[in-house]
């Protein structure tokens, strides 16, 4: 079997489709080929002074800068968990956040180029801050190399050197023939273009709607002079209350037909084709009549998804390109540190404790407390169970055997007679108990606030009658003294 080939076939310097006389490569994006090239990217500044692009193109680079990122050493050696803690110092100075936010422009012009500022720090290379730079100062040449233009070379621009500039590239078509990368703004452009136009035909006829067309009419052939002081009389209708014609002269004012809301339904389906474009849904920025939470969530799932790859490729590429340069120039030959942001969302810690009693319901427990206090937090010990004294294990007492012991003796007729009468008490006010109940619950429950509560109680205990309990009780005593009475004589 032949042995594999190692080089390059389909390179740009073949490739048929770009003109062989280039020394600086041409984006292959036709929005910006049909407007200039390289030097058209102001044409993708226009799509950012729409409101809706603006915001949801930053809530698509505030959804990766919002969360919290991290160094991870490459292994548990020494020398690796000193270099990503020193990577992770010089990534906060150099706020790693914004840094991040300004590489997210290549989402929509393709590229995005940030400039290091080296300084040696007591003999060690480390960057005192990484500038993001305009795209329209750079040029690629034919081997994918940047160059940067200057007023000495403003149209192909001069090399730039090794590890200086960090390249961010962002492609809608997923291939790497293009140094310029492909951003949204290919597939913006258009909806934000009509959706101005949609505004502009919209303000002309709100305009015409508020201020309608005055029409003139008079009597006679074709007269120049006539209109145009015809003409100069409608001009000064829009300051006056009061107009005097001649009576051979037709005044007419004709309103404009409202048109409904075709101009509002076609900005908001111009919206969520920008929507959609850039965070691949519509429903956590235009809600509509289908705003379901369940679809929803689902939605925003998918923009979540988009921001976690667009985290993973702008850590990717400070990690092949700044980090890596790091090491290189401190520690030759050891390996790089990862950058990671957290995309993990929180546990419901409901639906865990749900979980978790199910499975002991099942005859399982954690193997320690350990579980609850990393599962829960806090600082929590496990109750210690009171034992239930066993009566069968129960030593007799000291005086169990004594003579003057009390033994146990039958209940007495007068004991019975007691019990007897406390029970027939108990259930004849019974009603008259469980009213009073009934009246504090319904207080308690159609109560709208504390101070309401307590107004509703002060005005029920003033309201609440205990006539039949009082009678009761009274007849109860009565029965007591006569039993009592009887008792003595027996």
């Amino acid at each position: 079997m032949a042995n594999p080939v190692t080089t390059e076939i389909a390179t740009i310097q073949s490739d048929p489709f770009v003109p062989f006389f280039q020394t600086v490569m041409q984006p292959t994006d036709e929005v910006l080929v049909s407007r200039g090239g390289a030097s058209a990217y102001k044409v993708y500044d226009e799509i950012r002074r729409d409101p809706h692009a603006f915001a949801i193109l930053q809530k698509r680079k505030l959804e990766v800068v919002s969360r919290e990122w991290k160094v991870f050493e490459a292994s548990d050696r020494r020398i690796d968990k000193r270099i990503a803690a020193e990577v992770e110092l010089w990534l906060k100075a150099v706020n790693f956040d914004r840094l991040t936010k300004g590489l997210l422009g290549a989402v929509l012009k393709g590229f995005a180029v940030g400039e290091i500022m080296w300084i040696n720090d007591e003999g060690v290379w480390k960057p005192s801050s990484i500038k993001v730079k305009k795209q329209r100062r750079f040029r690629f040449d034919m081997d994918g190399n940047l160059r940067v233009l200057t007023r000495s070379s403003p149209v192909d621009g001069i090399a730039v050197p090794d590890r200086k500039f960090v390249i961010h590239r962002h492609s809608v078509d997923d291939d790497d023939d293009d140094p310029y990368g492909v951003g949204l703004g290919s597939v913006l452009f258009w909806p934000a273009w009509f959706k101005r136009q949609v505004l502009a035909n919209w303000l002309q006829a709100t305009r015409k709607h508020a201020s309608p067309t005055t029409l003139g009419q008079y009597q006679g052939g074709f007269d120049q002079l006539k209109q145009d002081q015809l003409a100069g009389v409608f001009a000064s209708m829009q300051g006056s209350d009061s107009l005097i014609f001649p009576e051979n002269v037709k005044v007419e004012l004709l309103e404009a037909k409202t048109q409904g809301d075709q101009f509002a339904t076609l900005s908001r389906y111009l919206d969520e084709l920008m929507s959609e474009a850039v965070l691949g849904e519509t429903l956590s920025t235009n809600s509509g009549e289908r705003g379901a939470r369940s679809l929803g969530e689902i939605h925003n799932e998918v923009r979540i998804a988009i921001a976690k790859a667009d985290a993973d490729l702008t850590c990717q590429t400070i990690k092949e390109t700044a980090v890596q340069w790091y090491v290189d120039l401190n520690y030759p030959g050891e390996a790089v540190p990862d950058v990671w942001r957290d995309f993990s969302e929180a546990e419901d810690l409901d639906e865990k404790v749900k979980r978790d009693e199910t499975i002991y319901g099942m005859g399982y427990k954690p193997a320690s407390v350990d579980y609850i206090n990393d599962t829960y937090g806090g600082e929590w010990v496990e109750q210690q169970k009171i034992a239930e004294p066993n009566p069968a294990d129960q030593q007799p007492s000291a005086a169990a055997g004594l003579a003057f012991a009390d033994p146990e003796r039958p209940e007495t007729q007068s004991e019975k007679t007691v019990a007897d009468l406390s029970d027939q008490l108990a259930t004849l006010g019974r009603p008259a108990i469980d009213t009073m109940i009934a009246d504090i619950e319904a207080a308690f429950s159609e109560a709208t606030s504390y101070d309401d509560l307590a107004e509703r109680l002060a005005r029920l205990s003033g309201d609440m009658s205990i006539d039949d309990l009082a009678q009761l009780m009274a007849q109860a005593t009565v029965a007591a003294d006569l039993e009592g009475q009887a008792s003595g004589n027996g």
